[in-house]
């Protein structure tokens, strides 16, 4: 019986056809090649009853999408996952599995634990990079009030402040949308733990974030201030000056001991053993400077104050700054041209200026409306060029 069996098994040539090296593909035409006996027709067989599979079901999904285009939207990762699953393949969310958007750790308790004690253990200048990796352990959970009451802590704790602008605008981007309505990016919200004009004040001062807004809540107008330059130059009597810049045929009378006070490069040039300093006049054409920028100079070599200035000014006198080392008038101006930045025209006109000057408080201050302005900054091509380019990036 066994014999009868195997004997229909053995004139198919199974084996014989197995052994060949033909590799069938699927022919429209139905004309294959035989490589192997009855085996050639089992493989044809099979071939054309895929092939036909295969056939059968585009056509039926093509006359499908045809006569429902305008009703029904036809999902065609629906119909490769049929496909593949009728041959035992495997389908693409198996081969490309979702990537989880959080961290979702293994031992969440011991891992927050460990996290608890590093906090209170490490240095207090630490704290607000503790409380960021902490969330991230909560941001995998469901509870959204963990993961801020972390952020607040790490906004609390920050001491620069470029850390200080970020966290507060992650703050305000985690508010729900309800809470936003007729609120402009750069309005404060009553607290300095959000608020625009607190984030550009460096220090550790956790306690005070907490606090009331003591600042004006209307932006810094450029007219705001009712000095000019003419009453600054009448304050000063020519009998007080000792020594003048000329520009070009203009001259600027100047107290020789002030410009000095400014920096280390001027007391050298003034009091040193260079020639400038034997001389009453100065040429300073060939720096680069104009008549405006150098009175401006004279003045805040006086008074310490830029309030009276444009912001054209203001601008030159930082250029100025880097190039004599004027570390005291560089800060000034940092800080005058970083309260002027309140929308995204002025952010996106004097970052250029800010990274150019290396003014630290004014790229801060631009940094933070593009932040507070999410995601729909993101759209503008001048912001995308200063967060793409690599040249804004050094």
């Amino acid at each position: 019986m066994q014999h009868n069996i195997f004997s229909p098994m053995r004139s198919m040539k199974i084996m014989d056809g197995c052994k060949g090296t033909q590799v069938y593909a699927l022919n429209p035409t139905g004309t294959t090649t035989t490589g192997g006996g009855g085996a050639g027709s089992v493989g044809e067989k099979f071939l054309h009853h895929l092939h036909d599979h295969l056939r059968v079901s585009s056509i039926r999904s093509k006359s499908n999408r045809n006569f429902q285009a305008n009703n029904v939207i036809i999902d065609n990762n629906s119909v490769l996952a049929e496909s593949l699953a009728t041959y035992g393949l495997p389908q693409t969310d198996f081969l490309e599995p979702q990537i989880e958007t959080y961290l979702k750790f293994v031992n969440f308790v011991e891992t927050l634990a460990h996290m608890y004690c590093r906090i209170e253990n490490c240095p207090q200048f630490d704290k607000s990079g503790m409380y960021l990796e902490q969330c991230a352990i909560f941001r995998g959970l469901a509870d959204p009030k963990l993961f801020r009451r972390s952020l607040r802590l790490a906004r609390q704790h920050a001491v620069d402040v470029h850390s200080k602008i970020v966290l507060s605008a992650w703050l305000r981007f985690e508010r729900r949308e309800d809470e936003l309505i007729g609120l402009s990016s750069m309005d404060c919200c009553g607290r300095n733990i959000e608020c625009p004009k607190s984030t550009l004040v460096s220090g550790y001062n956790p306690e005070s974030v907490f606090d009331p807004c003591m600042y004006p809540r209307s932006p810094r107008e450029d007219s705001d201030t009712e000095f000019s330059m003419v009453d600054e130059e009448c304050s000063t009597s020519e009998e007080d000056c000792d020594m003048s810049f000329c520009i070009g045929d203009d001259e600027v009378r100047c107290i020789r001991y002030n410009i000095a006070s400014l920096s280390r490069p001027f007391k050298a040039m003034l009091y040193g053993n260079f020639m400038e300093s034997r001389r009453e006049k100065i040429n300073f054409t060939q720096n680069g400077f104009s008549v405006k920028g150098m009175r401006a100079a004279e003045i805040f070599s006086r008074t310490k104050s830029e309030d009276s200035f444009d912001p054209d000014i203001v601008l030159e006198l930082l250029s100025m700054a880097n190039k004599f080392c004027c570390e005291d008038m560089k800060s000034a101006c940092d800080a005058y041209l970083a309260s002027l930045v309140y929308d995204m025209e002025r952010a996106v006109i004097l970052i250029e200026y800010g990274l150019e000057e290396t003014a630290y408080l004014l790229v801060a201050a631009c940094l933070q409306v593009f932040l507070r302005e999410l995601p729909s900054s993101m759209h503008n091509p001048n912001v995308m060029r200063f967060f793409c380019s690599s040249e804004a990036r050094e």
